[in-house]
């Protein structure tokens, strides 16, 4: 392994030099978004909850009809072992190239593309001041076909994250069409209120995230109690705490929502709970050999 992270493409198992050609230009992922992908973080030559992970992800293959590739568990650790310490993962898988049209070729060949990169560094802010959400004009569908699916189609994350920074906002959250509080533009979103953590379930429109998992599952040994429960702006408003989840980011506290302050507007003493809890859970997932 290198001492230092680099970026490096990998396509069908092949590694591919950084700047060159990867796929064809008439591949269904970049026309049409027909495909789903995965980020995710390794330390040490270790994804974090890879098979969880790839789990996520063969169920939105199983729903888009698009054949797994059965190399793809082999072919993310090998990526991963060469690329260095810590790497920043992102396996995309698309139906392959096409002919123009919606309607799929019947032997059409999956393309698969692992990028990895060094860790984004996030500023010191994101953790000790927290973040600002917009909330955005668009809504997340929550009856949409590929609800809780990361499918390709990211465009309205982008388009309300333009709003957000607009409106002087780090970030932007969306409601669903039920006005009940969905996500972020790539995270998960959690409440402090009564001093327990609530999140949006999955009938909600949100995705299952991994990192939303971790949490859930690690409140009740650092003494919190956890629910799955909807809850509107109100309710964002009147807890104690919120705070943001991802695979990059990990825990981030949420801290001003349309310029409202949650809480006392600074990241509070649960979310520093949580996010001290997750960093000690994925550096001892993380601490083992890696499995190719």
């Amino acid at each position: 392994m290198n001492g230092k992270t680099q970026n490096a493409v990998w396509v069908n198992g092949e590694r591919r030099t950084v700047d060159g050609p990867h796929v064809s230009a008439r591949d269904r992922g970049f026309t049409l978004a027909d495909g789903a992908f995965e980020t995710m973080i390794a330390l040490e030559g270790v994804v974090f909850r890879l098979e969880r992970h790839l789990a996520r992800l063969a169920h939105a293959l199983r729903t888009l009809e698009i054949p797994e590739p059965q190399e793809l568990r082999v072919w993310v650790c090998d990526a991963v072992i060469a690329a260095g310490p810590e790497a920043a993962v992102r396996l995309t898988v698309t139906r392959g190239p096409g002919a123009a049209g919606i309607a799929p070729h019947p032997d059409s060949s999956p393309t698969v593309v692992i990028a990895v990169s060094p860790l984004p560094a996030f500023g010191a802010a994101v953790y000790e001041v927290g973040l600002s959400a917009h909330v955005a004009s668009g809504r997340i569908n929550e009856r949409s076909m590929t609800t809780g699916l990361k499918t390709l189609a990211y465009t309205d994350a982008i388009a309300a994250l333009f709003e957000a920074n607009h409106a002087g906002a780090d970030e932007a959250l969306f409601l669903n069409t039920s006005s009940q509080c969905a996500e972020a533009t790539s995270s998960n979103l959690f409440i402090v209120t009564g001093g327990r953590l609530v999140t949006p379930p999955l009938a909600c429109g949100v995705l299952p995230g991994i990192t939303r998992e971790a949490v859930l599952e690690q409140a009740s040994a650092i003494g919190l109690d956890s629910a799955e429960r909807a809850f509107g702006l109100d309710d964002l408003f009147a807890g104690s705490e919120a705070f943001l989840t991802s695979s990059l980011r990990g825990i981030a506290p949420l801290v001003r929502v349309a310029s409202r302050a949650i809480g006392d507007g600074r990241p509070g003493a649960a979310t520093r709970r949580v996010a001290d809890a997750y960093r000690e859970l994925v550096a001892h997932e993380c601490r083992g050999p890696a499995v190719a």
